[in-house]
Formats: C-alpha cells, sequence, structure tokens
C-alpha cells in the first residue's frame, strides 16, 4: 500500500508542478489524474500497484467533506446573503454537466456503436 500511496502522491506532484508551469487554467489534481490514466493505459502503472491505496482513500472520502462543512458553518451569513447567485450558478452548472454528458455519451454511441 505504501508504494501505491506513493505514486498517487508522485503523480499528483507532478500534476502540481506542471499546473504552475504550463500556461494552461487546469488544476493540479486534475492533471495528475489525467497522468495518472494514462500511466495506467500504458501499463507504466499497474493497477495492482495503486488498488489497495486507492480503496483506503475512497473508503475514506468523507472526511475530506469535513473542512467543506466548516466553511459553510463559518460563512453561514454570507450564504445567506448571497443565496440567490449561488442556487442560480449551482442550477445552472448542473445543467451543463448534464447536457453536457448527455451529448458526450450520444456523440461516442455514434462514433464507436452502441452497446446496448
Amino acid at each position: 500500500m505504501i508504494k501505491g500511496m506513493t505514486i498517487l502522491v508522485l503523480l499528483l506532484t507532478l500534476g502540481e508542478i506542471l499546473s504552475r508551469l504550463l500556461p494552461l487554467p487546469i488544476p493540479g489534481n486534475v492533471i495528475g489524474l489525467i497522468l495518472m490514466v494514462i500511466a495506467l493505459s500504458i501499463g507504466v502503472v499497474k493497477l495492482e500497484q495503486v488498488e489497495e491505496a486507492g480503496n483506503l482513500l475512497l473508503n475514506n472520502l468523507p472526511v475530506f467533506f469535513i473542512p467543506a462543512g466548516i466553511s459553510i458553518i463559518l460563512y453561514f451569513d454570507l450564504i445567506r446573503a448571497e443565496w440567490l447567485p449561488i442556487l442560480v450558478s449551482i442550477i445552472a452548472s448542473t445543467l451543463i454537466v448534464l447536457v453536457t454528458t448527455g451529448k458526450l455519451v450520444d456523440f461516442l454511441q455514434k462514433r464507436w456503436g452502441s452497446h446496448e
């Protein structure tokens, strides 16, 4: 598990470094995730090497939401004052994600054939 966690941290760190060096508006953790997918796809990293560490992180995922919950409590007055723009942005972004996902699935099914 230590080897798997080391691989995950190294790819995350590399993603952060690339994010700061490249003029792209992509967060380092997203670049790290892309690097992980590439490394798994081409066989540089085997799933067995990172599976246990990944499962540990997934099993403890709720712990990572504690800071967000505390922030909501701390900034409740600001959220209450700006609830309408927050609500509109949540609804708009959710609709954008739903439509984009649907269009992407349609495109991929037409391109590679449906598996229904």
